[in-house]
């Protein structure tokens, strides 16, 4: 009761002016009161919960877009890759043909058809 401004007096002497009447207004403005705190209290608690969810869409959001970043790169460097092992498979089969031709050492560059060893 001390809500309303008043003491215990003065609620005991509503109550012997009201009577029982008076008391149940009485109760029930108290009541309407801590309703209304209540869906205060509430309104503040959705409002944070809200502010927070949004807050962690946004962070989700960011990592996605961080991650289509990641992947371009990712994209553009396997490219630079894919011409680097290219360009060593082109590397190693001229390499191969001309060990198969063996057109560089001396010992070997003798006729094809001789058989042995050449000296």
């Amino acid at each position: 009761m001390e809500h309303l401004g008043i003491g215990l007096d003065g609620a005991i002497k509503l109550v012997s002016n009201f009577g029982i009447p008076g008391l149940v207004l009485i109760l029930w403005y108290l009541s309407d009161k801590s309703h209304e705190r209540t869906l205060a209290q509430y309104r503040e608690d959705t409002t944070q919960q809200r502010k927070t969810y949004e807050d962690g869409l946004k962070e989700v959001r960011e990592m996605y877009e961080h991650n289509v970043l990641l992947v371009k790169d990712y994209q553009s460097l396997s490219r630079d890759l894919k011409d680097i092992i290219v360009m060593n498979t082109q590397t190693l089969t001229r390499l191969s043909d001309d060990i198969n031709r063996n057109q560089f050492c001396p010992e070997v560059r003798l006729k094809k058809e001789a058989q042995g060893v050449q000296r």
